[in-house]
């Protein structure tokens, strides 16, 4: 029997097949609008460092629609539905001439509330959401994971290094000259002022109940 989908009687199968057919249409598009984003790429010498961006974006979303495209595809894909990923791409542009880049910035909008600020950024950085995300730091390492709401900034004293494989989860804090070294995670809402070594999970504290009795309706806030 066929599944009955919540859309009427409209059978489940029949509208993942107007799904894909869909994603198909609108990826055909991605493929054109991006080719100017791609050429300006291969000619600012980054192919090969947003070739591996564009591998782990894909590793980290994990859809296997995606997975089966071929790395232009990929990449038309994450520049027309992503602007954390063209935020990403616009700063591996950052050796390219000015008129361009104000050009590409104009027509590839960045995300608005994403900023990315580092001497260097290895290869192969994802940015989920990025929402509200400040990102300053003296260098990041390869394979890293950043997500929404995240700030990663200074203080009077410097700016924060990442290592490899290192992970900052949502709402995190990380502030000042510290290093988050090869493979350490932050854990939601953390945050942190020191270094955090070789593997190491860091979280914040758990909520804690102040007063266990409930306010008199009627009595002071």
């Amino acid at each position: 029997m066929v599944a009955i989908g919540l859309l009427g009687r409209t059978p489940i199968s029949t509208i993942e097949s107007m799904a894909r057919d869909r994603r198909t249409v609108l990826l055909i598009f991605a493929r054109i609008w991006a080719y100017p984003l791609w050429r300006s790429v291969i000619h600012s010498g980054a192919m090969a460092t947003v070739a591996e961006d564009v591998d782990w974006w894909m590793r980290c979303i994990n859809h296997p629609d995606l997975l089966a495209l071929d790395r232009y595809s990929r990449f038309a894909y994450l520049a027309g539905a992503l602007t954390e990923f063209r935020t990403l791409v616009h700063y591996r542009l950052r050796s390219a001439p000015a008129a361009l880049r104000l050009l590409l910035r104009a027509v590839y909008r960045p995300a608005a509330t994403l900023t990315l600020d580092a001497d260097r950024i290895g290869p192969a950085l994802f940015i989920q959401h990025g929402v509200a995300t400040i990102v300053t730091a003296e260098s990041i390492g390869s394979h890293c994971w950043i997500n929404q709401q995240v700030t990663i900034g200074h203080n009077a004293r410097g700016r924060p290094t990442l290592g490899d494989r290192v992970r900052v989860a949502s709402g995190a804090v990380v502030i000042g000259p510290i290093t988050l070294h090869d493979g350490a995670t932050v854990g939601a809402n953390a945050t942190v002022i020191r270094d955090v070594g070789p593997g190491v999970t860091v979280v914040a504290p758990p909520a804690t109940v102040l007063n266990s009795q409930r306010e008199d309706a009627d009595g002071p806030a």
